[in-house]
């Protein structure tokens, strides 16, 4: 079966494409790892809205982009990249890859590569010196797929929530 991958800047209209792929992975990955509570809020309905917001951003600010990996058309990963948030970060991480999701039946399959690739490229087009990204710490996976990277651990935090703590570590 040949498939064409497409990794390309996401616009408007894939909102609700992105968020079936962040709840999709929220809902297969992260159970166990996050409060019960978290994955039951999330929704694409709330999801799409928050993706609208924070494009709708990066377009008027040029601070981010985010990146779609389509295969034969269908969205089935997504990154999203720019100025560091963090103000602990900031100093010596201008840049932050502040999400990247790819569906579960394709992962290990390049697009989470080319999508870091993509926002490496980005940043760099934006002046931004270095990068970081946050992760859940109990998240292996993930890790693994950062250090195959070169990505190197910098920091953890805990962050004490109402309906449970997270526990997430930077690269």
């Amino acid at each position: 079966m040949n498939t064409s991958v497409t990794i390309r800047s996401a616009t408007l209209n894939d909102t609700h494409a992105i968020a079936i792929v962040q709840v999709a992975v929220w809902n297969s990955a992260y159970k166990g790892l996050v409060p019960d509570a978290l994955i039951e809020r999330m929704s694409v309905f709330y999801r799409e809205k928050g993706w609208a917001k924070i494009l709708s951003a990066y377009a008027e600010t040029a601070a981010g982009v985010c990146f779609v990996a389509e295969i034969d058309g269908v969205v089935q990963g997504f990154a999203s990249c720019g100025q560091q948030r963090d103000p602990d970060l900031a100093n010596e991480y201008a840049g932050e890859i502040s999400a990247i999701y790819v569906q579960g039946d394709h992962q290990r399959a390049g697009l989470g590569r080319a999508l870091m690739e993509a926002c490496s490229e980005a940043m760099s087009d934006m002046k931004l010196q270095g990068a970081a990204l946050w992760v859940l710490s109990a998240n292996e996976p993930a890790r693994a797929f950062y250090k195959a990277l070169g990505a190197e651990l910098i920091t953890e935090r805990r962050d004490d929530r109402p309906d449970g703590a997270l526990s997430e570590v930077a690269y």
